[in-house]
């Protein structure tokens, strides 16, 4: 009887111990599943993150890369890549078509003196989220040389750069050129979400950017000398709120905290003439207030960027956020000599005006020619206007042979008023208002209330682009009503709260309305000169003065009238006054207070033959991947 009690417990335990193996090997499986599935959750992870840095780093190469590269490229400096306007090819020397072997070898010294600052930007830099324990490691090409400590990757290709866009014409003047290039890269990126796994990317592309003849229109602010036209020094206080580039041929003073959102730029000059420093030149700035005053050299600047300067306990500090920040050694930016191109625009293509105008009044309107209707909150019906109207006046009684009235839609096409017919005057018109005199009164309609500027209908359809501009000695042009855009690209204007500045909210970009009024030899004066001057005065549109200034006519007699509500810029050739006001109130006490907010498509865009600068501008600047890779290691 014992032996089959026997052979069931050897069953027994051959059942046990095959049930151990089974378990063991189940066990074994699942701790292999599970490595494997950490291994693939760490490697997507990786990849998730590899890709991630690509992305980012990508947008670096179009804003902090895009502003070393304008640097560079306006240096002057052929060595550091660096352009000579004197050919007609920036990059390509001066032949019909560009020389492929000058573009490379030129676009090869830009590479390696981008190189340089790429690798200020990115090299310990972790480009992983905040707190997410990862690390993610980016290096961007531009040559074969190492980059961040590591050797040019095996097996990517990094070809010459080259041509590859240009509306370039021999015959054209260089002020109409636009060209494009392309800087062909390899990046590398490296990411780790915190485990032993990394994945490696690496991304073959083009860094493609256009490069064109920068506008005056670009800036928020310009000044050839930045003083008065009576020697009056100015100084930029805690009140001053520009949030694009300002710049002057001579040296700026700051007094407390001022702000500038834009990239702030000075020749130096101590004397600037028309077209040239005329004189010494003494980089830097002057800091202080009332009679305590310094100048501060940039090697006298603790921080260049952030300069300070302290005295009885007051710091007086600009704050600067621009990208780049600020340049105190910027070249010298002579302004027009003439307005022979405005002058010949249009006589070619726009209206010529060869006498003094009493009233040029701009307007959007229906067929019949009906302003929009605009409310105490600026909300205007319709929306948009099918034509842009414009009202030229002889005289100020504006009647019979003293008045022509022309439109155009947004196909170009201008006609005239005769009678009751319109007559084709311009196939394709261009956009330029010429007088060879005085305007006496650029105006848009009239508001509704003459104290509510929002009820003013607008000056500019949403489709028009117009750059109205005169010549002659002492002939002026002068603004008396609102000036306003029916698609502003911005509302607002900077607020300063503490020590924190909200800039405008700037969310119609691509709106195509765009002003430019432009006075050769005379100023530009806004109001009217007396207490009838509108209540804030409102222009969209850039503002300049060559050879005079922007300036409040009477600002210093005039009864207090509010703020020039600005959207545009300022370019002028001294400083021109708006108002007075009290030093101990801060009360204005006669003319305009200043309510500026900068226009930023005009970093890239500009009223139609508006003047340039003569200085070369990166107006895009684009990456483009063709192709990615990725390893495991």
């Amino acid at each position: 009887m014992r032996r089959p009690q026997g052979i069931a417990m050897v069953v027994a335990l051959t059942i046990i111990l095959i049930l151990s193996v089974v378990s063991g090997l189940i066990f074994t499986r699942t701790i292999n599943d599970l490595r494997a599935s950490r291994d693939n959750t760490a490697l997507a992870q990786a990849v998730n993150l590899a890709r991630g840095g690509a992305v980012a780093a990508s947008a670096l190469l179009s804003n902090e890369v895009r502003a070393s590269l304008e640097t560079l490229v306006r240096s002057a400096n052929p060595s550091l890549g660096g352009i000579s306007t004197s050919d007609i090819w920036y990059y390509g020397g001066n032949d019909v078509l560009p020389n492929p072997a000058t573009v490379a070898s030129r676009l090869s010294l830009l590479a390696a003196s981008l190189q340089t600052e790429v690798n200020s930007l990115i090299c310990n830099r972790n480009f992983a989220p905040d707190g997410s324990g990862a690390t993610v490691q980016v290096r961007i090409y531009f040559v074969r040389s190492s980059v961040c400590g590591q050797p040019f990757p095996a097996g990517a290709e990094l070809p010459s750069g080259y041509v590859v866009d240009n509306d370039n014409n021999p015959a054209t003047p260089l002020t109409r050129q636009t060209q494009g290039y392309a800087l062909p890269y390899v990046m590398v990126v490296t990411a780790s979400p915190g485990t032993p796994y990394q994945r490696n990317v690496v991304v073959q592309g083009e860094y493609r950017f256009l490069l064109t003849n920068g506008s005056f229109a670009r800036y928020a602010l310009f000044t050839n000398r930045h003083r008065t036209k009576s020697n009056t020094a100015v100084w930029f206080t805690s009140g001053t709120l520009f949030d694009g580039p300002v710049h002057t041929n001579e040296r700026l003073r700051f007094s407390f905290n001022p702000w500038f959102g834009g990239y702030v730029t000075s020749a130096g000059c101590t004397d600037a003439g028309v077209s040239n420093c005329n004189g010494s030149t003494n980089p830097g700035a002057f800091f202080g207030s009332g009679s305590t005053t310094t100048f501060l050299s940039p090697s006298q600047m603790t921080n260049p960027n952030a300069p300070s300067w302290t005295s009885g306990g007051v710091t007086h500090a600009p704050t600067f956020e621009g990208n780049p920040r600020v340049n105190w050694q910027e070249p010298f930016i002579p302004m027009p000599a003439n307005a022979q191109n405005q002058r010949n625009a249009a006589i070619a293509g726009g209206l010529y005006l060869n006498f003094d105008v009493a009233r040029l009044t701009l307007y959007a309107g229906d067929a019949n020619g009906t302003t929009p209707t605009c409310d105490s909150s600026g909300v205007c019906t319709p929306a948009t206007s099918p034509y842009q109207y414009i009202e030229v006046c002889r005289t100020s009684s504006c009647t019979g042979t003293n008045r022509e009235l022309y439109r155009y839609g947004s196909d170009g096409a201008l006609y005239r008023q005769v009678g009751s017919s319109w007559v084709l005057v311009r196939a394709s018109f261009n956009g330029v208002i010429f007088a060879d005199g005085s305007i006496n009164n650029l105006t848009g309609p009239a508001r509704a209330s003459s104290s509510n500027p929002n009820t003013a209908p607008p000056a500019l359809a949403s489709f028009a682009q117009i750059t109205v501009a005169n010549a002659g000695d002492g002939k002026n042009i002068q603004i008396r009503g609102d000036l306003k855009y029916q698609s502003p690209a911005c509302s607002g204007t900077p607020t300063r709260s503490g020590n924190t500045v909200v800039r405008p909210t700037c969310n119609n970009l691509s709106a195509d309305n765009i002003l430019g009024v432009y006075s050769q030899d005379g100023d530009i004066l806004l109001g009217d000169g007396t207490n009838n001057s509108l209540q804030d005065l409102t222009i969209h549109g850039v503002l300049m003065a060559s050879r005079g200034e922007v300036t409040v006519q009477n600002y210093d007699s005039i009864s207090p009238r509010g703020a020039i509500r600005l959207q545009g810029g300022i370019i002028q050739y001294t400083y021109g006054a708006f108002g007075q006001f009290n030093s101990s109130t801060g009360q204005m006490t006669s003319g305009y207070a200043r309510q500026f907010a900068y226009d930023p498509r005009m970093q890239d865009r500009a009223p139609p033959f508006f003047p340039t600068t003569g200085v070369v501008q990166v107006s895009v600047a684009t990456p483009l991947s063709f192709g990615q890779r990725e390893q495991v290691y």
